[in-house]
């Protein structure tokens, strides 16, 4: 990679960024993102302005999942009178690798930062259409916890117009 910053996740907006690939092998998650912007303060920008990049890769290491969790609904009618709610929801252990392998078809539509003693603690909100009804979709958060992240990419694409 041209470009690789080091636990700079903070200084990288996956909002709204697609995955194209994900895997999680024992301690080593990594996502292939599409649409990341490297905001201008990342030690890779020399532009000193958010930046698009193009195909970014991060790795998180000595990773592991600290909660994967769907989100419930509520459905309300035209009065705005609940009508139904389903509840948040924690993956269990078993389904969580066919879940983990629907990501590769989600949208990150955030990323929260969260403190821990020691390492760093990153949610990712993302956006997965459902298996049956792809018009639909399923939203899961991830929280992470890993020691190191490495992000790297080739180039950049363009300013981010304001």
């Amino acid at each position: 990679m041209k470009f690789q910053c080091v636990n700079e996740l903070n200084q990288i907006c996956f909002d709204d960024s697609n995955i194209l690939e994900f895997s999680f092998l024992e301690d080593r998650m990594e996502f292939t993102f599409n649409g990341a912007v490297i905001k201008a303060k990342n030690s890779q920008n020399s532009r000193y302005q958010d930046m698009f990049c193009g195909e970014i890769l991060l790795r998180l290491e000595n990773a592991r999942i600290a909660r994967f969790m769907k989100e419930g609904l509520k459905y309300y009618d035209a009065n705005g009178m609940l009508q139904r709610e389903i509840p948040d929801e924690d993956v269990p252990a078993p389904a969580q690798e066919a879940v983990l392998k629907r990501l590769t078809k989600g949208t990150v539509f955030t990323v929260v930062e969260d403190t821990v003693e020691t390492g760093y603690a990153y949610e990712f909100g993302i956006d997965v259409p459902k298996e049956e009804e792809e018009e639909e979709i399923d939203t899961y958060w991830l929280c992470v916890l890993f020691e190191k992240s490495v992000a790297g990419w080739e180039r950049y694409q363009s300013p981010v117009s304001e």
